[in-house]
């Protein structure tokens, strides 16, 4: 730690050339979600050996598993602004404090969510469009869903670890978590013949052994600049409104989005009963590997602009933002043209069985419409990050409702309409186009309005609470 303020490296890059910080958090943002989403397609391919009904298993799966990551992630992007934005004000027992309400809420919360989840597992399952992949969707869910606890903790560790700057700590827990996973899938799948079950136990270990790690560095070495104090700890009313103003709406994003997700499952399922489902979700895994830098600055300028809120520096707030964008739009366009060139050859690891090779064109030619969009997401995500770093939970709420309630019912029309996936998959660019706009144009409004009123109302003595 510096000598002078107490600052440790990484706060201090935070708070400093916001070109130099944005990278020093994106980098290892990409990094540990590009590890995570090759781990998720490495899953799936162990699978495609065992046949379509387990792919489709997993693909029903995840909206629900992204629902319980969602509800993790808005506690974590809460508390995130809420931290950041003391750590730029200088009031580190502020810090603290919103820390260890972040961390208890956490675990009562994640039990909860556990035990709902395991008491009405068919009834998500059905909803999600799996009622004719009952059992294989049950052998995964369940021990997905008993590890529930230890998904949202280690993403509410991590969403602490990078309000601090320290990015590289939080991407060391996931490679390593997707590691374990890696080496775990085949042990279980096929050593001990366990099958989808195993795949969903090798995930479950694998989130929940590197939560050693951030119990050693919080409690045992104590070297982070923010602490948890849990001695005669109280819930702190104020400080958990912090949290949540923004951390409800960034929830109620994901939820929404895993919502839609089972509902594009359903959709799907009525024109292409499992094929359908495994063409649509495998073909998502690929999307979401390549939207990972784009989503990691999104993630990335939240701590930053918090902390620069905190520190009164609106200038330093509208250059990260476009900056961000920049960035945002350049990657997408390299990964537009790299899936132009190279979509029938992306699609081979999920379909390589002879049970699976009939969906291969289908997965390809899905991939090439993908590409139309992918320049735009950064709009959208960008400006999302941007409302959570100024609390504004509910404008960065309203970009995933307006991209997800035109997604619906247009991709809803089509399909009926002319009843094929072809149909569905422009439904999905559609949506996608509006979406992304809407958040550039309420992004852009809401910064010129910033700059020309002044500061958010978040900058308030009351907001800066003590024990």
């Amino acid at each position: 730690m510096s000598e002078e303020n107490g600052y440790t490296k990484d706060v201090e890059v935070m708070l400093g050339n916001p070109k130099k910080a944005l990278l020093a958090m994106a980098i290892p943002i990409v990094i540990a979600n590009l590890v995570q989403s090759i781990n998720n397609i490495i899953d799936t391919v162990w699978l495609t050996s065992i046949g379509v009904e387990a792919q489709a298993a997993v693909n029903v799966i995840f909206p629900i598993f992204f629902l319980t990551i969602g509800l993790g992630n808005g506690i974590g992007v809460g508390a995130s602004q809420a931290l950041a934005r003391r750590i730029g004000a200088g009031d580190r027992n502020g810090a603290n404090q919103v820390a260890s309400q972040a961390f208890i809420l956490t675990i009562v919360i994640s039990l909860i969510i556990a035990a709902v989840f395991l008491l009405s597992a068919e009834y998500l399952i059905e909803i999600s469009g799996g009622a004719s992949n009952m059992d294989a969707c049950m052998d995964y869910a369940i021990p997905i869903f008993v590890s529930v606890p230890a998904i949202l903790i280690g993403d509410t560790f991590s969403a602490l670890l990078r309000s601090e700057g320290a990015a590289r700590r939080s991407m060391i827990i996931h490679v390593i978590g997707a590691g374990l996973n890696i080496i775990l899938d085949p042990i279980f799948i096929f050593g001990l013949d366990m099958g989808v079950s195993g795949a969903a136990i090798a995930t479950a270990l694998s989130v929940t052994i590197p939560l050693a790690l951030v119990v050693f560095w919080y409690f045992l070495r104590k070297d982070t600049f923010v602490r948890i104090p849990l001695r005669r700890f109280r819930f702190n009313v104020p400080l958990i409104w912090d949290i949540l103003k923004v951390g409800i709406p960034a929830s109620l994003e994901l939820v929404l989005m895993s919502v839609v997700m089972m509902s594009m499952n359903d959709i799907i399922d009525g024109i292409s009963p499992v094929d359908g489902v495994a063409i649509y979700g495998n073909s998502w895994k690929i999307i979401d590997l390549f939207l990972m830098p784009t989503m990691a600055i999104g993630f990335a300028i939240v701590p930053i602009c918090a902390a620069a809120l905190g520190a009164k520096k609106a200038h330093k707030i509208k250059e990260v933002y476009i900056l961000a964008i920049k960035y945002g739009v350049a990657i997408c366009l390299m990964v537009s043209l790299i899936i132009l060139l190279s979509s029938q050859y992306l699609v081979i690891p999920f379909s390589y069985s002879e049970e699976t090779m009939a969906i291969r064109d289908e997965m390809a030619y899905f991939l090439l419409i993908c590409a139309i969009f992918l320049p735009v997401c950064p709009l959208g995500y960008t400006s999302a990050g941007y409302f959570q770093s100024m609390g504004w939970g509910m404008r960065s709420l309203s970009c995933t409702v307006v991209l997800n309630f035109v997604r619906l019912p247009i991709c809803i029309y089509l399909g009926d309409t002319y009843g094929t996936l072809d149909a569905v998959w422009w439904g999905i660019v559609i949506a996608e186009f509006v979406g992304a706009f809407y958040g550039l144009g309420l992004g852009a409004y809401s910064l010129r309005k910033m700059l020309r009123g002044g500061y958010p109302k978040l900058i308030r003595k009351e907001d800066f609470i003590a024990d």
